[in-house]
């Protein structure tokens, strides 16, 4: 597995990704709201990362989207 931030193949979305996850972080900064991402990609690569952090490779996917449910329901809901 390589993480995709750095091997994905596709330069456009290699830079779709690096995007994507400044935006998430700087939300989190700003709001303190977390954010989950997983993708995933046939061609071996994925990025894991829970509000910018990596997630460990010992953590499986629905542990993490467990985890996060469980905190999401814990935080109020965010309407704009």
């Amino acid at each position: 597995m390589k993480n995709a931030m750095h091997h994905h193949p596709s330069e456009d979305v290699q830079a779709a990704i690096v995007r994507l996850a400044d935006a998430l972080t700087s939300w989190n900064r700003t709001t303190s709201r977390d954010n989950l991402v997983i993708i995933k990609d046939t061609v071996g690569v994925e990025y894991r990362a829970f509000s910018g952090a990596p997630i460990p490779e010992d953590i499986t996917d629905e542990e993490a989207l467990k985890a996060f449910e469980t905190l999401k329901a814990e935080q109020p809901a965010v309407l704009e």
